[in-house]
This record gives C-alpha cells, structure tokens and sequence, in this order.
C-alpha cells in the first residue's frame, strides 16, 4: 500500500473535518497582483479555454445586520440606507462596465450573494434588474437560476421584498437557518432568526410561492448533542424545503469565533455519525444528493450555479470583495479583509470606473487542473482535462486518485469517468485537499498563520505556530 493511500486512510478514520472546498484556490491564497493583469486581459485569456462560452453572474452585497460567529466571508455591519443606495449604484455602474465580457457569454446564472441582499429595499433590485435588462436583454430566457442570499428575520420583516423579487425573475432564495434548537441558534449569533422567526420566514417564501427555497443546517456547535442534531434533521425534513445543506463547523482564524482561541480542524468521527444521520433522514423524504453537502428534490431544488463552476463554468464576481473564477487568474477588484473603508474605496472607484484587479491567484495549466480535481470529483471525465495537458502531468494526480479508490472514495469509469461513490461523498473534502497542489498549501497556511500571530489568546490556547489550521499535507507516492 502507498504512502498516499496510508495517509487518506488515517484522515479517514481520524474523523478529520477540513473546511468545505467551494473554490480552488482559496481566498487565502491571493497576493497582490502588482498591476500584472487587467480585466479585460484575463476574460480574453479565459475566452481561448472554452469552446462553449459560458457565464455565471455573481453580484455581491456585503452588508449585514449582526455578524454570525463562524462567517469569515467579506461582510461588514451597516443599516444606512444612504450607504446602500450609494452602493447600487456602484454595481450597477460596474456591470455596465463590464458589458463586453457578459456579452460575449451565455449567461446561465445570476446568485447575488452576501452579506446579506435582502436587507436592500425593493428599489435596488429594481435598479439591478433594469441594468441587467440593458446589459443582457434576454437573461430571463437564458438562465437557469436567479438566486439571493437571505436571513430569516429580512424576510420576515420585509415579505413584499421577497414577493416583488419573484416577479422580477427570483427562482432560488438561500435562507440560512443552521439549526432549529433555540440554544445552538443563540450559539451561532444569531439570536435575531429564533425558531419562530425561521418557521415564518418558510411560511412566507410559500406564500409567495418561492420555486426554490433553499436552507442550512451545521454539524458541531458547542452544546450541541447527537439528539439535538437529530431534533433539527427531523424538523427541517419536515418542513421540505426544495434544497437542504449540511456543513460541519469550522472556524477559521479570521472568524468571530476565532477570538476564543479556538481553531484547527477538528478530527471527530462523532460528527460523520451526524452527516449519516442526516443522509439517512433526507434520502427517505425523497431528496437526492446533489453534492457532500447538499440535497435536492429531484427536478426542483439544487444550487445550479455552484454545479456550473465546479464545472469549470467561468464566474464574474462583482461588488466589494467579489471574487471571480476565469481559468486564466482568480481574482478580487479589492483586498481580502472587509471594512467600510474598502466599501467605500470600493464605491469611488466603480464610480470612476478605476476598479482593476488587485488580489488573485495566476493560474497555469496544472493549477487548471487541480482546480477541476478539487472541485468536481463528483462526477468527471478526465478527458475533458486533456486540453490542459492532464495526461502529461498524471503523475502528479493518479498516486491520489488510485488511493482514493482503494479506500473506496471514487470509482472509475470505462470511459475515463471518475465519480466519487457514497463515501466518496462523505470524505470529499478530505480527499480534495489531499489534491491541493503544495503551493497553493503554503499560501495557506502562511495567510492563516498570519492571523494567528495577531491572536494573542489563541497563541496562549494553541501556542505560537498551531499545526492544524491549514492544508492537509499530501504525503509523496
């Protein structure tokens, strides 16, 4: 047996729990660009890659009312309503700066994301809509999902918001619940979404007769138990939303949570007793696994713009701390850490029409790859990664994959196919770490550990250079 194969094992049965990998590379890895890129340059770039032009719009809104302890995402707290008003128009003028790119692209998904979105008057989207309208005439009849991000409680006090967008084109709305036990959701910070306020906030989205509702549920607050869990899996199985996703816990160091002093990852084979419970409970409602997180109703719920990217379906990221996806360079207009100073730097600038790309990651023809392995084992055909120049470069990738099958995580295919089988699924971001390249490890960690320095309570808990804050280390075949 391989080195590899001996090092997957023991993650495995370690019960070690990295973050969620939603994007390759991460956040943590972008340096500054050094003014070696513009964005026009890296969508034609991008544009060579693809023989089907394609493009998922993301549309980012930061502001939050209350920050949730785990969320390391670009979010900062603001009600002004000056603020917000000042800020569409800054995306609105951004879009319309980036006409030439969307044009030249079919637009199959728009997700505005935060932060949170619905916190904004029906106004704004109004506005938004109509510069999509003059942006990309037809995206009503091109797209396949419109999505916002939501809490609970902007739902429940504004529903007419909800409702007005629907009839502007929302399909999908992402309301995050995270538990339905009173306690955990105190835990999370968010004692404004209490279990009344989210049965009402569903309440509402069928009222409204939202398509696609799309909830969360989190595996490993403090306090929680085997039978609270449980409790929250039953109920929200229940209430049958179109969509449902499970996260285990983690807490990154540039969390809220992190001021406890307390972040690494967790080894907790306890806690893939829970992800089973949950597999188990939401397969017999009648939903299928759409990825290691997530559950659909089949023909009506999903998250289509995170299957595009995984994909390799390029992203436009726009707005303050927007991140783009391109197969050229992934990158960010700002920096990675979120103040309203930066919004508000942000909001002179698109105004300007002088924001340009000042964080990313370049990507070559390996990082393309890894990108892909990392992202979209769910189900793969090697032969798409040709053109990147897989089969020269396998050595670097199959050591992984052919311990991944041994363990049992993928199967193969005749047709050079790999999909990740039900443990697979279960370990899928164990098994996509372990295929992180050892650059992009490092960048990592030098990031996170950056931060850690600057805790002086964590640097008591945990002492001065913690081992477990980042990447898993691949051993060599």
């Amino acid at each position: 047996m391989s080195a590899i194969r001996d090092e997957l094992a023991r993650h495995i049965e370690q019960g070690v729990i990295p973050p969620f990998n939603y994007a390759y590379p991460s956040r943590s890895a972008y340096r500054p660009l050094n003014g070696t890129w513009n964005i026009r340059d890296i969508w034609a770039e991008d544009l060579k890659r693809h023989p089907v032009p394609e493009l998922n719009l993301y549309l980012h809104v930061p502001f939050c009312r209350y920050k949730c302890g785990f969320c390391n995402l670009y979010t900062v707290i603001s009600e002004d309503m000056d603020v917000y008003d000042a800020y569409m128009d800054a995306l609105c003028t951004q879009i319309r700066d980036h006409t030439e790119i969307i044009q030249s692209r079919r637009l199959r998904t728009i997700y505005i994301g935060g932060g949170t979105p619905s916190l904004l008057s029906l106004r704004h989207f109004e506005k938004l809509f109509a510069t999509l309208d003059e942006v990309y005439p037809n995206w009503r009849s091109t797209v396949e999902e419109v999505a916002i991000e939501a809490t609970p409680d902007s739902i429940v006090k504004e529903p007419d918001t909800l409702g007005g967008l629907i009839a502007m084109g929302l399909t999908r709305a992402n309301i995050g619940i995270q538990s339905l036990v009173p306690a955990e959701i105190r835990e999370a910070g968010r004692g404004q979404a209490n279990e009344q306020v989210i049965r009402k906030a569903i309440e509402i989205t069928r009222e409204k007769e939202l398509p696609n509702l799309s909830t969360d549920l989190i595996m490993g607050f403090a306090g929680q138990t085997p039978e609270s869990w449980r409790h929250s899996v039953d109920e929200l199985a229940a209430l049958a939303p179109e969509t449902i996703s499970t996260y285990f816990l983690t807490v990154r160091p540039d969390a809220w949570f992190s001021k406890t002093g307390a972040y690494q990852y967790m080894m907790s084979p306890d806690l893939y007793e829970r992800y089973d419970y949950a597999n188990a409970t939401f397969r017999e409602a009648g939903y299928v696994q759409e990825s290691n997180v997530r559950y659909k109703k089949l023909g009506r719920g999903g998250y289509q713009q995170k299957v595009l990217t995984f994909h390799g379906v390029p992203l436009l990221g726009l707005g303050a701390g927007a991140r783009s996806y391109t197969s050229s360079v992934d990158y960010m207009v700002g920096n990675v850490k979120p103040s309203l100073t930066e919004v508000a730097d942000y909001i002179t600038k698109a105004k300007n029409h002088e924001l340009t790309p000042l964080t990313g990651f370049v990507l070559n023809d390996e990082e393309i790859v890894r990108k892909r392995l990392v992202l979209d084992s769910f189900d793969l055909d090697l032969g798409e990664l040709n053109r990147f120049g897989y089969q020269e470069m396998a050595h670097l990738f199959e050591p992984v994959l052919e311990a991944a099958e041994e363990v049992g995580l993928i199967r193969r295919l005749p047709t050079n196919r790999i999909q990740l089988t039900p443990a697979g699924f279960k370990h899928r971001d164990t098994l996509s770490w372990m295929l992180f390249s050892e650059n992009v490890i490092n960048l990592d960690r030098e990031y996170y550990a950056g931060l850690h320095k600057s805790n002086k309570r964590a640097q008591k808990h945990m002492g001065s250079e913690p081992i477990s804050i980042s990447g898993l280390k691949t051993a060599q075949a």
